[in-house]
């Protein structure tokens, strides 16, 4: 069993203790959500959303690395890993992900993608209330900085 399914976390409104499989099953209970060990890849993803099967993939070694890296130790690493599951979760829940993707495809427009990651953020934001909003907000920044350097080169 992975560390992940044996997190808790206090939920207020309803009093009771819940792991991250419970949690999406309560946000929508369509969404499949797979954890493995590390991402498949050669780059370090904490977690990614896939339309085509509605499920997200979180990467226990990629979010330790990474909260690591933007913190300099793991010592965040529980609020780090439901942050990033709120960002998935916000790609999933998102009903205007495929049409942006889909524009994205078409034009190549990399404000489309900062505006597919922004909506994911906002929507992942609302869903994890019990979490410091600064660190939720520095993570956000971090994510999407990418991005406005991206649209810097091309105004």
């Amino acid at each position: 069993m992975y560390f992940w399914e044996k997190i808790k976390v206090w939920r207020k409104e309803v009093g009771d203790f819940m792991n991250l499989h419970d949690f999406v099953h309560g946000v929508d209970p369509t969404i499949k959500l797979v954890i493995e060990d590390e991402f498949p890849g050669t780059r370090c993803v904490g977690g990614k959303y896939v339309p085509s099967t509605h499920s997200i993939f979180l990467y226990e070694k990629d979010i330790k690395i990474q909260c690591r890296h933007l913190f300099g130790s793991n010592e965040c690493l529980e609020s780090y890993q439901w942050i990033i599951l709120a960002h998935e979760l916000g790609h999933a829940l998102d009903e205007d992900l495929l049409s942006l993707s889909a524009k994205f495809d078409q034009t190549e427009d990399i404000g489309l993608l900062y505006q597919i990651e922004c909506n994911a953020w906002e929507i992942g934001k609302k869903l994890i209330p019990f979490i410091n909003s600064e660190l939720f907000s520095s993570i956000k920044d971090q994510s999407l900085a990418h991005y406005h350097k991206e649209m810097e080169k091309i105004s």
